[in-house]
């Protein structure tokens, strides 16, 4: 089989997907490139894959080389470069954050000259945005770190990532991610409020983009909008805190390709 590979690389999983077939497996703040490099090559085998591309898709800033600069959830792979340490695949390899992954597959429809952007809250939170028909970029590339969004609580200054992201939302009970799910699914009520409250602040970061970009479609997507209650509490703030106007302007959904969404953006970006 011939074709493109995309990697989704995540703070808690990392998914592999090549047409029909997909491998998901468990990552942490431990997992190393030399892992992820095992694993694809564990993929290609198994699948009998010769890739003409590769697109790789991390939660973090990558450099125009393609190295990837900084990475707070996976802080093994900064300074990584899978063009150098994936070359003699023979594949065309393209490094990518993984929410400008997600727009490359969501947005591939909006129409010309359309502002819209990608919102994924998983382990932390991140977005990427089309304004007018061209990416928004930034100086160095990086635009988009909606998590280190400041937000002022109870006297204090928090990043946004560590009032919805889904990680430290379970810290702040003291549990693992999954082991918040399953408190949530039995309707424990510290766990219910925790994620009711992390969705909320979620909703105060979407309410900040629409009234700061004014767009017509905002996407969600990510691991943490699994949890109960957690993207209701989200749209009921966005919906609440942003200018009523603009608010009804723009169509506030999920993702469409749901936990794939990456993987699929990254495939786009790398075919050639």
């Amino acid at each position: 089989m011939n074709g493109t590979i995309g990697i989704d690389l995540g703070g808690t999983k990392a998914l592999l997907l090549s047409g029909d077939l997909q491998e998901k497996s468990e990552t942490g703040p431990e997992f190393s490139p030399a892992a992820l490099e095992k694993r694809l090559r564990r993929f290609l085998t198994a699948s009998g894959a010769r890739p003409t591309g590769i697109g790789i898709a991390v939660p973090g800033l990558v450099d125009l080389s393609g190295r990837i600069a900084a990475c707070d959830v996976l802080p093994k792979f900064a300074g990584w470069n899978p063009r150098e340490a994936l070359a003699d695949l023979g594949a065309r390899i393209v490094v990518t954050n993984d929410v400008n992954a997600a727009l490359a597959e969501e947005m591939h429809d909006a129409p010309p000259g359309a502002t819209v952007g990608v919102v994924m809250a998983g382990t932390a939170i991140g977005a990427a945005f089309i304004t007018e028909g061209r990416p928004l970029l930034g100086a160095s590339g990086w635009a988009g770190e909606l998590g280190y969004l400041p937000v002022f609580v109870d006297g204090n200054v928090s990043r946004l990532d560590e009032l919805a992201g889904g990680s430290f939302i379970a810290a702040s009970l003291g549990v693992s991610s999954e082991e918040l799910g399953r408190r949530a699914a039995t309707g424990e009520a510290s766990a219910i409020e925790a994620i009711r409250k992390g969705g909320f602040a979620l909703g105060i970061g979407l309410a900040a983009v629409i009234n700061l970009l004014n767009p017509s479609r905002l996407a969600v997507g990510g691991g943490a909008l699994t949890l109960p209650g957690y993207w209701e509490a989200a749209r009921e703030a966005a919906a609440r805190h942003s200018i009523p106007e603009m608010s009804h302007a723009c169509r506030l959904y999920q993702v469409r390709a749901g936990a794939r969404v990456a993987a699929l953006g990254a495939i786009r970006l790398a075919t050639v």
